[in-house]
């Protein structure tokens, strides 16, 4: 018998959804390979070619021989997976039931979305670019906030990265540094650019997450990360064995599912990292 037909009083359920926070590393990252992972431990083989030599032509003379373009293998691992695994008791049974499972299940989905994000977050390290260190940050203030912002642009620029689809992932407390300085207007609803740019600066996207990585929960040590959208990041998942069950040792519906990601800093070369403390304001 259907644990629907089972009900005899009609409850009213309201569902209280956790908040969520927006996602914006994998929305920077490219995911051109997408549907190329199907277990824990697939790899994926990518490979890049380097730049031509520019020669100058001078007429009536002969050209340099072809020259052997040098390539580089880069693999993406499928090395992280999650599961979440929920059931419902008979006992406990609402009409609601089947809609309360499925909603878990997206909130489900969403915690698999977070960790990839705290994942691709925590890849700093890849960066082939820095400003300041990880033992000596930054100390951010109102007075010195777009000093910042400035000098990651101009590192950049002088790495000849280019100046189209930069973005900077900053935490919440460097965009309030921002709204201090006169430089970005935080409206009441907070209302958003496009992909959840909360302002443009220096040629900058500027994008908040409350998933960059950070030493402890006072934010000092944050690692800023600035690089090139669809470029710098590159990341591929997989949800796999989402199955309804029945428990054998229960009188419950459940739901399990299992997801399977893996993440890079494919291009260190146009990716930068800020190592930043939140600093008290001058008196």
């Amino acid at each position: 018998m259907s644990f629907l037909n089972f009900i005899r009083t009609v409850w009213a359920a309201n569902i209280m959804q956790a908040l969520q926070n927006v996602l914006v590393f994998k929305s920077v990252a490219n995911n051109n390979y997408e549907g190329q992972l199907k277990n824990l431990g697939d790899s994926v083989r990518i490979l890049t070619i380097g730049n031509p030599t520019i020669n100058e032509y001078t007429r009536d003379t002969d050209i340099a021989a072809p020259e052997k373009l040098d390539d580089a293998v880069s693999t993406l691992i499928a090395n992280k997976a999650y599961y979440f695994n929920i059931s419902m008791n008979d006992v406990d049974a609402v009409q609601a039931k089947a809609e309360l499972l499925r909603q878990a299940t997206n909130n489900a989905g969403f915690g698999f979305a977070e960790a990839a994000d705290q994942f691709l977050a925590g890849l700093y390290a890849q960066c082939g670019l820095s400003l300041y260190t990880n033992d000596s940050p930054v100390d951010v203030t109102s007075l010195n906030v777009d000093d910042v912002l400035l000098e990651a642009s101009e590192k950049m620029s002088e790495a000849k990265i280019p100046k189209a689809n930069r973005f900077a992932i900053i935490p919440e407390w460097f965009y309030t540094k921002l709204i201090l300085a006169g430089l970005a207007v935080k409206t009441q609803n907070d209302q958003l650019y496009d992909n959840s740019v909360v302002t443009r600066r220096h040629n900058f996207d500027i994008i908040c997450s409350n998933n960059i990585s950070k030493n402890s929960s006072a934010w000092d040590k944050s690692r800023l990360i600035c690089g090139i959208r669809g470029e710098s990041f590159s990341y591929a998942d997989v949800i796999l064995d989402v199955e309804a069950f029945r428990p054998e040792k229960r009188f419950e519906d459940a739901v399990k599912g299992k997801y399977v990601f893996g993440g890079k800093i494919m291009r260190p070369d146009k990716t930068l990292v800020i190592y930043a403390d939140k600093t008290a304001e001058p008196s």
